[in-house]
């Protein structure tokens, strides 16, 4: 009876069929029917809101019985193979990244659970990066964010009376920040070595310092050195993908506002482009919502939709999350003026492709944009409310 508690605990990976793969040399559908599968069966074995000790363990078991049935199946394509094992291994260090932080306080119960939901969702669907077709401004990105979260930490360890990690355990949370990184962005750049070669170097230029700053006295400018050069490298002026970078050339920076928006929420807009506006008079946008989880978010748009679904495709509602926003109803919102706000087009969401540019696209977007700032602010009313298409 105990060996069989054991193995009921311990979870599992099944191999989907592998009929019509070529062995493996049909890379698209191979990658596609693995990462899936992988992504269901975590799903189902590791649901949103799992402890976070339990799903660490179920993504490391899973992972490293995928990574072993996808050696022995595609034995004969070692490409395949090798990004098979790349997206195994990416996931792997997410969530590591995400659990390090989680022990140290350094993000909430909620906050892990929605990222390493998030994390597991993103092996599917509207996921940031594809082998080979990933676009440039997606690695801009995701090394902003990484900077800026490098940045956090970097200044909680300078903060010493009220930090409460010490030297060691900061010096984990960098490294595993920057690795989930790296393993990300080179699954997306595997076919692209002009991109691939900056970020192995600017991580193991950032691996290397903080390794030596460890038990040293100068430990909080140390890092805050290595943290300002991963930033130099990649995503300052001058950086990689940064304004007059090599790549960053030929990438749409955001631009230059009083109060610039996070890269996160930049992002959402097509190209990085948007402008800030403050209303010189009474402004009426729409808001499409399901539930009232997401009934008073700060997206809104001028756009008349006749469909949910048209909705959904236009403002890029991404529905491979967890509560969704099915655009079932709209409603009207009345801002006055003075209110604070973002004007752009709403940025599209890319599907898995396996080439060098991201065509078709999941959902196009392209719809206007408006986000507001603050949707609490007084004055703003929120009224009209109907079905979408009525």
């Amino acid at each position: 009876m105990e060996v069989l508690e054991v193995r009921a605990l311990m979870a599992t990976f099944q191999m989907p069929t592998i009929q019509g793969l070529a062995g493996g040399r049909n890379l698209a559908a191979t990658f596609n029917r693995m990462v899936g599968s992988l992504q269901a069966q975590l799903a189902i074995q590791a649901p949103k809101d799992t402890a976070p000790a339990t799903l660490v363990k179920v993504v490391d078991e899973v992972v490293t019985q995928y990574e072993s049935a996808s050696r022995a199946a595609f034995a004969a394509v070692p490409g395949t193979t090798s990004l098979l094992v790349q997206q195994g291994e990416a996931l792997r260090l997410g969530v590591d990244s995400l659990k390090v932080q989680y022990d140290l306080g350094l993000v909430s119960l909620s906050t892990f659970n929605a990222d390493a939901y998030q994390e597991i969702q993103e092996l599917t669907l509207s996921r940031q990066v594809w082998p080979a077709g990933t676009p440039l401004q997606t690695f801009l990105v995701m090394a902003t964010e990484t900077s800026n979260d490098l940045t956090a930490v970097s200044n909680l360890v300078q903060t010493t009376t009220t930090s409460t990690i010490t030297d060691a355990q900061a010096a984990t949370v960098l490294k595993s920040e920057v690795l989930a990184f790296q393993g990300e962005a080179l699954l997306g750049a595997s076919r692209q070595p002009w991109v691939s070669a900056p970020i192995n170097q600017a991580t193991t230029t950032f691996l290397a310092q903080v390794d030596a700053a460890v038990g040293q006295p100068d430990f909080a400018t140390r890092i805050a050195t290595a943290t300002a050069g991963f930033a130099d490298a990649l995503v300052n002026r001058g950086g990689t993908f940064g304004p007059g970078g090599t790549l960053g050339r030929s990438i749409k920076q955001p631009p230059v506002v009083p109060t610039p928006l996070s890269i996160a929420d930049a992002a959402t807009f097509a190209h990085l482009q948007y402008r800030q506006v403050v209303t010189t008079s009474t402004l009426i946008l729409s808001r499409n919502f399901s539930s009232s989880s997401n009934r008073y978010g700060r997206f809104m748009t001028t756009a008349v939709f006749s469909s949910p679904s048209q909705a959904i495709r236009k403002l890029a509602l991404d529905q491979s999350w967890y509560g969704t926003n099915q655009a079932t109803f709209v409603q009207d919102v009345t801002l006055p003026a003075g209110t604070l706000i973002y004007v752009g087009r709403v940025g599209p969401i890319f599907q898995g492709i396996f080439r060098r540019e991201a065509r078709p696209v999941l959902y196009p977007g392209l719809a206007p944009q408006y986000l507001v700032a603050n949707t609490r602010a007084p004055g703003i009313v929120w009224g009209n409310l109907r079905a979408t298409g009525t």
